[in-house]
């Protein structure tokens, strides 16, 4: 849980992207469009459908064009170039009415609960039209014209969970196929990916007639879904310590499983493999500045020494164990990368590890709890703050706030605005220091309802204290200091969800690529493997 470590997380066999496909694929989904209306700009409607089984599901688009300037990534825009929803049921002409009044209005709109999931974004500016032109004059794209991050659109946003009216997350069933977190929001992302492809490929017959072709065996699985993430990921991961937990748990047991194997011939040839994927991965892409992470040519020698460690672990009697063990002497960017491809060995049981990311996050403080109980806990899970600075000034250099014209979470300078009891609650590392202090000099027999009635400002932080009662649910950093790098725990969510290409644009924000190389709707089938992760740009 350090933050050079969660900064250098890649995703995993159990990211949300991947598990998502092999629930598909487990149990028999089917993906298809049924409508699309388009103009030669591509503005118009598309409708895709989805069978679960006993569950039918539509992603509903509605798509035009602004100008350019207009695009951004933030989530504050007005307007957008595709505004979309994803619906459990059918959907009537009553139905479709609403939508195309209420889905473009995005956070102004409002939806009813057969509604699961909202999203919007941009085509790519860089990418959408150079596509069209080429597959309109009949060739493919140019490899040198397509970046690493390869995208056809960008979203922005997607909204779940009782939204604007939509169905909350405690609505589904036990039995329902979305029941496990964000599995919506990720159906929903990867229909947006396919409406990609077939906004190019319509604009491109129309404009090329005759002689426009569609995307080849190279090209269509190559593109992802384009994304880009701010601050609003920090409060989240600050606010849920057993959904961390969760996400990291699920990963270490899968990483147990195979670093306790002895080395078997066949999963070592797996493993090989996926090493030699990687680097042919990250040699396709480009070598853009990352800083502070490694760009995909930077990652190549990263690579090259796994591969030259994997050669004298390959014969040792726990092998996979012994290269784990290597990578993590060599910093977080080698060991990371290591376990992301070891993960790739397991073979665990998807429904229980789907149970694994349901967590009940409630907790209640016993009052009659006393003060040597707190110092107890305290010293048990977060001894860890006497590794951060915490009484020097510029330990609290920040305070978080959401802000009033954007409904964004920020953080603003202590010396340039006071927070007036409206800071979001991200300042644990602070909070629990804090309580260390106030429970200096207190009687260890002193009850937590007696304290409290006292010191009333410390609730939150033995609420959270009480809370934290799992191993990897805390963030070893503290959100309010002077150096504090919010991209490291935003890297870390983002590769839970499945993303990948990390590009920074600052020390708030960045960019990612959702289902490169992923399989399309038409690609849905008992024979489809999960192998699609890293793939390499296809070359002339």
């Amino acid at each position: 849980m350090r933050p050079d470590v969660l900064g250098a997380a890649r995703l995993t066999r159990y990211s949300f992207s991947r598990t998502m496909l092999r629930r598909a694929v487990a149990e028999g989904w089917t993906a298809s469009r049924v409508h699309q209306d388009l103009d030669a700009e591509g503005r118009g409607e598309s409708i895709y459908r989805v069978d679960t089984g006993d569950h039918r599901f539509h992603f509903v688009a509605f798509t035009t064009t602004i100008d350019e300037s207009a695009h951004t990534d933030r989530v504050i825009a007005e307007r957008w170039e595709v505004a979309a929803v994803l619906v459990e049921g059918e959907v009537d002409d009553a139905l479709l009415a609403t939508l195309r009044t209420e889905v473009p209005e995005q956070e102004k709109g409002r939806l009813d609960p057969r509604v699961l999931s909202l999203t919007r974004g941009n085509r790519s500016v860089r990418f959408f039209g150079s596509l069209v032109d080429d597959l309109a004059a009949g060739r493919q794209p140019d490899p040198a014209g397509v970046g690493d991050a390869g995208y056809i659109l960008r979203s922005t946003a997607f909204y779940a969970n009782g939204k604007f009216g939509m169905r909350s997350f405690d609505g589904y069933d036990d039995d329902h196929p979305f029941r496990v977190p964000y599995r919506a929001q990720f159906v929903a992302a990867w229909l947006f990916r396919e409406l990609g492809y077939d906004m190019v490929e319509h604009c491109a017959r129309v404009k090329g007639g005759d002689a426009a072709v569609a995307f080849d065996d190279r090209w269509r699985r190559f593109f992802g879904l384009g994304n880009a993430t701010g601050l609003g990921l920090v409060p989240y991961a600050f606010k849920h310590p057993r959904v961390l937990d969760a996400w990291v748990g699920v990963r270490e047991v899968a990483l147990a499983d195979v670093r306790a194997r002895a080395g078997d011939p066949e999963r070592s040839a797996v493993l090989a493999g996926w090493i030699d994927r990687a680097r042919r991965h990250f040699a396709s892409g480009s070598d853009d500045d990352c800083t502070p992470f490694l760009s995909s040519r930077a990652l190549v020698p990263v690579v090259d020494a796994a591969a030259e460690a994997w050669e004298h672990c390959a014969a040792d009697d726990r092998p996979y164990d012994a290269l784990y063990r290597w990578a993590e002497e060599q910093g977080p960017e080698t060991s990371e990368l290591v376990v992301s491809l070891l993960v790739e060995l397991h073979d665990g049981d998807d429904d229980l590890f789907d149970d694994l990311f349901l967590v009940d996050e409630h907790a209640s403080v016993d009052p009659a709890t006393t003060v040597d109980d707190l110092r107890v806990l305290l010293d048990e899970r977060f001894g860890w703050l006497d590794d951060l600075d915490l009484d020097a000034d510029e330990a609290v250099t920040f305070w978080w706030v959401v802000s009033d014209n954007t409904e964004e979470p920020r953080r603003a300078p202590w010396a340039r605005l006071e927070p007036e009891g409206r800071d979001v609650a991200v300042d644990v590392a602070l909070r629990m220091w804090r309580l260390t202090g106030a429970l200096a000099g207190q009687p260890g027999d002193r009850t937590v309802a007696d304290l409290l009635a006292e010191c009333p400002e410390h609730r939150a932080a033995v609420g959270r204290l009480v809370a934290s009662d799992r191993r990897y649910g805390e963030p070893r950093d503290n959100t309010c200091a002077a150096g504090y790098l919010p991209l490291q725990i935003q890297r870390f969510q983002l590769a839970q969800y499945g993303m990948d290409e990390f590009k920074p644009k600052s020390t708030d924000w960045l960019r990612v690529t959702l289902y490169q190389g992923a399989p399309r709707l038409a690609d849905l089938g008992p024979d489809l493997t999960d192998d699609w992760a890293l793939p390499v740009r296809p070359t002339d």
